[in-house]
């Protein structure tokens, strides 16, 4: 199923084609990941979502070691038990909530108020645990953002979300805090502004859907009144429209989604600098469209047997639009960042890891 040539890692350190320009590789294969895939899928089934935790880690392994920089792959070392620990806990959450919706429906709202402020905990927690288990030719990464820092942009601009339309500037403030609060070692991610692009991209995205809906609001009222003038053969009518009316629907807000993802990727990425290294990101909407659309068809029409290519087909897309972009040579980089790290000393992180999101 996977036909696309993999093109064999570069060793480290050769020479890059335009100087300090190092394309992002993705060298993962979809045969390969199969394999990872249906082994985890059967024994997370057979032990009740106990192996999930397990399942993560060999994926991410798998991933992150075929994710390469100058020929070399990330490392992913995190601790299942740590993982399994961490989703117990956002398993019980989830079942305190939907159990008082389903027991007492009146007091479900009035769990909003300890979920917002337990929320930003969890969050910070997994991203420091995801972090420090993530690293690069012996680099780690560290996430240095702190829980109070994290409740502040919640209770500051997350309530507002409940209006809708103000929530790409809740998006663009959580974003802004986990990138500028991420380094590399001793050396900080630095964040240029990037609201205007990122905003935009939602700006035109709400348009475009606002245009859609009165459109098919026009629409159906048109139909409506069709039928409601030709009696029941008119009402068949207008049932025989409603499946592709919402059809349409349900397809143009997917295709938004992936606008926005491709239009907010690229503002951020291109937003990030780590020292002498920044980033390029050039994703295109319409190409996430396809992607999205075809992987979507190529899953349902195999009974989600063909997710491991949709999976691996998306990240090599992608991969294939990152670029970093360097001052100079990067192992000037890499060798004087581990010597600050050793002399400073490597901090030992105990953190609950929490899938909240990839």
């Amino acid at each position: 199923m996977d036909t696309q040539q993999v093109q064999p890692a570069r060793p480290a350190g050769s020479a890059v084609p335009g100087g300090g320009r190092y394309p992002l590789e993705f060298t993962a294969t979809a045969g390969e990941y199969f394999r990872i895939w249906i082994v985890n899928l059967a024994l997370s089934v057979i032990t009740l979502g106990i192996y999930s935790a397990w399942a993560k880690v060999r994926k991410q392994r798998y991933f992150y070691g075929h994710t390469r920089i100058d020929g070399q792959g990330f490392e992913y070392s995190g601790n299942p038990v740590a993982i399994l620990k961490g989703r117990i806990i956002a398993a019980a959450v989830i079942a305190v909530y939907y159990g008082v919706g389903h027991y007492a429906p009146t007091y479900q709202l009035l769990l909003w108020i300890p979920l917002a402020i337990f929320g930003p905990w969890l969050l910070v927690r997994s991203l420091a645990f995801n972090a420090y288990n993530t690293a690069w030719r012996g680099v780690r990464l560290h996430f240095d953002g702190t829980y109070g820092g994290c409740l502040k942009v919640v209770l500051t601009h997350g309530w507002f979300v409940l209006f809708g339309i103000t929530y790409p500037y809740f998006k663009h403030k959580l974003m802004r805090f986990i990138a500028e609060n991420h380094r590399f070692g001793t050396t900080h991610f630095e964040v240029a502004d990037f609201k205007k692009p990122f905003i935009s991209a939602y700006a035109h995205a709400y348009g475009f859907a606002l245009l859609l809906i009165l459109g098919l609001s026009a629409v159906g009222f048109a139909i409506g009144a069709m039928g409601a003038s030709q009696g029941k053969a008119g009402g068949g009518k207008v049932l025989a429209l409603l499946v592709p009316g919402l059809a349409v629907f349900y397809g143009g807000m997917f295709l938004l989604f992936a606008y926005i993802r491709a239009r907010t990727i690229n503002a951020l990425w291109k937003a990030i600098k780590i020292g002498p290294v920044r980033f390029a990101s050039a994703l295109r909407a319409r190409d996430l469209m396809w992607l999205y659309f075809s992987n979507l068809v190529a899953v349902a029409l195999t009974l989600g047997f063909a997710t491991p290519w949709a999976v691996v087909r998306t990240m090599r897309y992608r991969a294939s639009k990152t670029m970093v972009v360097a001052a100079g040579p990067l192992d000037g980089f890499l060798q004087a960042e581990a010597q600050q790290v050793s002399v400073a000393g490597e901090e030992v992180a105990d953190f609950f890891g929490i899938d909240i999101g990839f």
